[in-house]
């Protein structure tokens, strides 16, 4: 009669045990649900009040499009060296190389160049 008591004991409180989780997730379930639809009528509300603030003022008119600035141009002859020999240091292919022009980049586009070539 020992073990018969022992495990129904055990039993019994594995039951009550998924219970009480169940129950938790249920209410867990219902205050996410609630918060849900308080959030959205809030949002709604606002909405509403924003489009009727909104709704007598005329539309801007589009905005013209970004002039991209000219890049300053390099003319000092010892920074054309230095990159010049950077570049050879740098290239393996025993090539003769001629730096034309050295002009700066913004940082945008040297960043946005560097996830594109570096990214895999």
């Amino acid at each position: 009669m020992g073990i018969l008591n022992a495990l129904s004991y055990g039993g019994i409180t594995a039951v009550i045990g998924l219970f009480i989780v169940f129950l938790g997730l249920t209410i867990l379930i219902v205050a996410v649900k609630i918060m849900g639809a308080v959030f959205a009528a809030f949002t709604s509300g606002k909405a509403a009040k924003e489009a009727a603030k909104a709704a007598p003022a005329p539309a801007p008119a589009p905005a013209p499009a970004p002039v991209e600035e000219p890049a300053e141009e390099v003319t000092d002859p010892e920074l054309i060296a230095v990159i010049a020999a950077a570049i050879a240091a740098f290239d393996s292919s025993n090539k003769s190389l001629v730096v034309r022009k050295v002009r700066r980049v913004s940082g945008w586009k040297r960043t946005a160049r560097a996830e594109q070539v570096y990214r895999f």
